[in-house]
Parts: structure tokens; sequence; C-alpha cells
């Protein structure tokens, strides 16, 4: 091997360790908190020398702050950009049809992007965390990915909405919507034992943005069917 194939074989190491770190990292920051995670579990459950941490991120705070970028750089995916759904409403219309499909693209997006995707799990319980006991990366995620998602959320339900609904009302129909998707997640134990799934891939996923995608169609006044 030469010095340069070593070279890459050292660096595509390093990412998969980082990788792993951030993975193992936000599982457990989910579970336990910032303050419940100490370096030794974090290096033990990733499999890592307890130096690792440090050489990759300068210690639990720098995996932590890695961990809430990582959440930032997969928002789009989870959360359709302000502009995307622009563009979405404007080639809707203002037509009944129009509406209903906007309901169906926007909240089965949501729906996948949180419920349907694996790696997506843990950061949304992060986010929940973060809401409940701000750390001092709040305001980062705050900005950089709270206020991008409530823009694209508001611009969503304000088109829904009568002209004449007000800012409080606008912005309870969107908190409302965002905490009936999460509390799939937060419930999931116990939802997946009531209903008799083994878990939400495949037909749960699609079920429940087929249900929550009709039930708000009903709740923004669209026809259901």
């Amino acid at each position: 091997m030469t010095k340069e194939q070593k070279r890459l074989s050292r660096k595509a190491q390093g990412e998969e360790t980082r990788a792993t770190l951030v993975h193992t990292g936000a599982r457990l920051f989910a579970i336990n908190g910032f303050h419940g995670v100490s370096m030794r579990t974090l290096s033990a459950e990733a499999g890592v020398n307890l130096a690792t941490v440090g050489y990759h991120f300068g210690g639990k705070a720098g995996l932590y702050e890695a961990i809430i970028q990582s959440l930032i750089d997969i928002r789009d995916e989870i959360f359709p950009g302000a502009e995307e759904v622009r563009a979405r409403l404007e080639e809707a219309g203002n037509s009944i049809p129009g509406k209903r499909a906007v309901v169906d693209w926007y909240i089965g997006k949501l729906v996948h992007g949180i419920l349907g995707n694996e790696q997506h799990a843990w950061p949304a319980f992060i986010i929940s965390r973060e809401l409940a006991q701000p750390t001092e990366l709040f305001p980062k995620l705050e900005q950089e990915f709270f206020d991008p998602s409530f823009e694209s959320l508001n611009r969503f339900v304000s088109y829904l909405l009568p002209d004449d609904a007000g800012h409080e009302e606008i912005s309870i129909c969107m908190h409302g919507i965002i905490g009936m998707i999460i509390k799939f997640l937060e419930g999931y134990d116990i939802f997946i034992k009531r209903i008799g799934w083994e878990s939400y891939e495949g037909h749960g996923v699609e079920k429940v943005a087929s249900v929550l995608c009709k039930r708000i169609k009903g709740f923004f006044g669209l026809p259901m069917e």
C-alpha cells in the first residue's frame, strides 16, 4: 500500500469513526439528555477508546454540537423548504382539489421524514428535549432549524386557513400539526404495541400518513374523500 493509499485509508476510518460517534451520541443524548451521558458511556457504546471522542470532537460538548449541526443539515429532508412550499402553492392555486393535493404532499413528506426514516428518529427526540430543556445550543437550533421549518409550516397553514385568520390561530394550528406527528414518535413503543404493528416501516408509515392527511383535510374544512 502506498503512502497515499494509507492516508486515504486513515481518512476513511476517521470519517467512519466520526459517523459512529454521531449516531451513537444522538441515541444516547436523545434518551438521557446531554447531562445524563458520560464520556465513558459514549466511548463504550461506540466501541472506541475514551480519548477518541476528544480527538475527533474535543469532548462531549463538541460531539453534541456536531449532532445538532447534523440535525440542521437534514432539515430539508424532514420539512419542505419555504420556497418549495411557495412553488407548490402557486401551482395548486386556490381550488379545493389543489388544496387537498397540497395537504397530501406536505403532511406526507412530514410523516415520512419524521417516522419513515430511522436515522431521523433520534434527532427528532433531541429536538423535543431541546424544546423542554434548552441547552446553550438552543439559539443555534432555533435560528437554523426551527425558524426555517416554521416559515415553511406557516406558509402551508396560512394557505389553508381563511384570509381573516390571525397570527394566534395560525400558530396554534401549526403547533397542533407538528405535535400530532411528533407524538407518534414519542409514544412509539406503546402505540406499536396497542395497534399490533412491528414497526412503522412500510405499511405503518403509509397508514399514519394516509389517516393524518385525511383528517387534517377535515380540520381545515376540506372534503376528506
